[in-house]
Formats: C-alpha cells, sequence, structure tokens
C-alpha cells in the first residue's frame, strides 16, 4: 500500500489480515507517526505486532490484507524476509535495415606516352673509282653495325679490267621515338546504399 490516505486507512482498521504463511490476524489500531502511519495487528494468541501500513497489500478477492512475511507464535517472533532485485540483461538482434551494393563500370581516355625502338637504315655511297682484277673482287662484308655491299661494273679499256665504281655503307642504328596513343581503362566504382533507397557515398577502386 503505497502512500495511503485517509479511506486507505479507514478500510485497513478492524480489517483481517493473513501473513505468508497464512496465519490470520486482525488491524486493532492505526497508529500515526514521522515515518509513516503503523498498525496493530493482534495475533490469534493475542500477541500484538506493529507493522508499517506500506507493507499491506489487498487480497485479489475479498476484503483482507496479507503481509509479505509470516508470524512466529514461539516466543513471539516475526520472521520477515529480506528481498533484494536483480537484473536480468538480456539482447536480441533488431533489423535496422541492409545495405544494397552494386556496381559499375566506367571509362576514361588517358594518353600513354612510351618509349619505342625501331631499326632505320642509313645509306651511303662512297666513289671508289678503283681497278681490281676479278680475283680480288671485293664481297659484301659486315664492318660493326654496317654491312657493306660493294657495287661492279666493266668498263672498256685496252685491256678488260674491274673497276670498284663505290661501296654501298649501309649502317644500322637504334633511335628513340615516341609514338602517343589514346586508349581507354575501365574501372569498377562500388556504391553502397542503405535498404530504405537512401543513396550512400561512392567509393573506387
Amino acid at each position: 500500500m503505497d502512500q495511503p490516505n485517509d479511506a486507505d486507512l479507514a478500510r485497513l482498521l478492524d480489517a483481517h489480515v493473513r501473513d505468508a504463511a497464512g496465519q490470520e490476524a486482525v488491524v486493532t489500531a492505526i497508529e500515526p507517526r514521522e515515518d509513516g502511519p503503523q498498525a496493530w495487528v493482534q495475533l490469534a494468541d493475542g500477541m500484538r505486532v506493529l507493522v508499517p501500513v506500506q507493507l499491506f497489500a489487498a487480497e485479489e478477492k475479498g476484503a483482507g490484507y496479507r503481509l509479505p512475511f509470516r508470524f512466529d507464535g514461539e516466543g513471539g517472533r516475526v520472521v520477515i524476509p529480506v528481498f533484494a532485485e536483480d537484473v536480468h540483461v538480456d539482447k536480441r538482434t533488431i533489423d535496422t535495415g541492409g545495405l544494397r551494393i552494386s556496381k559499375h563500370v566506367t571509362e576514361e581516355e588517358r594518353v600513354i606516352d612510351e618509349a619505342l625502338f625501331r631499326d632505320a637504315l642509313d645509306v651511303q655511297r662512297v666513289r671508289v673509282d678503283r681497278i681490281v682484277s676479278e680475283d680480288d673482287a671485293p664481297r659484301a662484308r659486315q664492318e660493326g653495325d654496317t654491312y657493306i655491299v660493294p657495287v661492279l661494273e666493266e668498263v672498256l679499256v685496252v685491256q678488260k679490267q674491274l673497276l670498284l665504281k663505290e661501296e654501298v655503307r649501309i649502317t644500322r642504328r637504334r633511335e628513340e621515338v615516341h609514338a602517343p596513343q589514346r586508349v581507354s581503362l575501365r574501372s569498377e566504382h562500388v556504391s553502397v546504399e542503405r535498404a530504405d533507397d537512401k543513396p550512400a557515398p561512392q567509393s573506387s577502386r
């Protein structure tokens, strides 16, 4: 009985009371005090006990009250159980929404400028004009990176002789050239959205 008023105290007077063991008693008087009203409860053996009014709980059926302790008739003792509240903590999973992940492919153009190597031939004609015999006629030869091809021709003289007219010197050299080309590169972007279709920031890789 929390914060009883005058009507509650009037109903409590002369009311029948049962303790936790089912033993019956009667409220004989109400005594006001600074810490709250107290009720005098008289047991069947004539013993009287002063009980705080806040401990009385109304019965679900009938006009009586019950107390959360039991009276022990031996030696006039009152047995009052001491209760303590305990907290039980539990947890459960709540669906707060999901994520929708999608990816798409984008294309972009980049200029790639890589060094490329190619072979080029320099042709140089060297004038010789030297008479050579058939046995001494020079043959094509390789000197380093230069390939020399002799050019022979017959000339009419008092006697027929071979004239080394010229030599063609072919030199291979390597040069670096740049041939920029435009290519398309693809990259994937991932967008994350909540299940309620609210867009989330995009990330790319």
